[in-house]
């Protein structure tokens, strides 16, 4: 059985891909697996679905976390990592961050990524949360971002997946919630950097839409108890909000959080979904993840 199932989802650039497919298939370990996700865009020129790697082809109309769930559930191995094309990896990268996993505790490793000009991220903030900000410091990790980190492939199968309910540029930020409320140890790794790309994620969705969609899950999960997730008064969003004036972005997202965290729109899919997770670990029992091609030889297809 491999040790570790490496998921890379194609996004419209091929040049980031061809460059961390290359740096995976160069530094990879032999007992590694490699599985590539696309909606039918990705044509395979070097055939690697041929004996390299695992292709699977999906309806386009799902959305990233929905072609993730479909690649954790076809994946071998007990621990998955998803890399974004854009991504590098160097010798030995898995090695130290695969250690961790040996405290039977550990449910997922936040694998650090070197952002040109931008320093060093560890995952995303434990100061910053509900919001989706990288940290900068090891020692104020709050949970995972999407590229990079490793995680448990049957804890991510008992907490139902990344959730495909919002924009994927915050699936990280809400499993890094969900984590937390079900009280689930994540840890750091910290002597191995990956190399990121600008290209490595690329946002489709607005800042508006963004901060929107932030302030509804945040306003979702500050209602699930012991959680610490708290929402700051309308005064204080507005507060933030003026702050923001100067930067069209950043204003942008913080409009959207102030009328994001009125809306009551995921308060019950997320608090079932929590429900979910926690009974899901005391009964000690695999959830099943929604997908459309039912089982792994029905799912993997390799790009005509």
């Amino acid at each position: 059985m491999p040790r570790l199932s490496i998921i890379v989802p194609f996004q419209r650039d091929e040049k980031a891909l061809d460059a961390t497919l290359l740096s995976i298939l160069e530094e990879r370990s032999e007992s590694d697996e490699l599985i590539i996700v696309h909606s039918g865009d990705y044509l395979d020129p070097y055939q690697l679905g041929s004996d390299e790697a695992v292709v699977i082809e999906t309806e386009q109309s799902l959305c990233l976390a929905e072609q993730l769930n479909l690649a954790a559930r076809a994946a071998c191995s007990p621990i998955v990592q998803v890399l974004l094309p854009g991504t590098i990896v160097s010798r030995g990268w898995a090695e130290s961050s695969l250690r961790a996993f040996e405290d039977a505790f550990v449910h997922a490793v936040c694998v650090p990524i070197s952002h040109s000009g931008d320093g060093v991220s560890y995952g995303l903030s434990s100061r910053n949360l509900p919001h989706r900000r990288l940290a900068s410091d090891p020692t104020e990790v709050g949970g995972p971002a999407l590229s990079g980190s490793m995680l448990r492939r049957r804890t991510l199968l008992r907490m139902g997946g990344w959730c495909d309910a919002i924009p994927s540029e915050l699936i990280d930020l809400e499993m890094s919630l969900l984590l937390q409320a079900v009280e689930l140890r994540i840890a750091v790794a910290r002597d191995v950097v990956l190399r990121g790309s600008a290209t490595a994620w690329i946002p489709a969705t607005s800042a508006y839409e963004i901060g929107r969609s932030n302030g509804m899950i945040a306003n979702a999960y500050s209602e699930i108890p012991d959680s610490n997730v708290v929402v700051e008064t309308l005064v204080r969003q507005l507060g933030q909000l003026a702050s923001g004036l100067m930067n069209p972005r950043l204003a942008a997202e913080r409009l959207g959080w102030t009328l994001g965290v009125r809306d009551r729109s995921l308060v019950k899919r997320l608090l079932e979904r929590v429900d979910l997770a926690r009974q899901s670990f005391l009964e000690s029992a695999t959830l099943p993840m929604p997908a459309s091609l039912p089982e792994r030889e029905v799912a993997l297809r390799r790009a005509a």
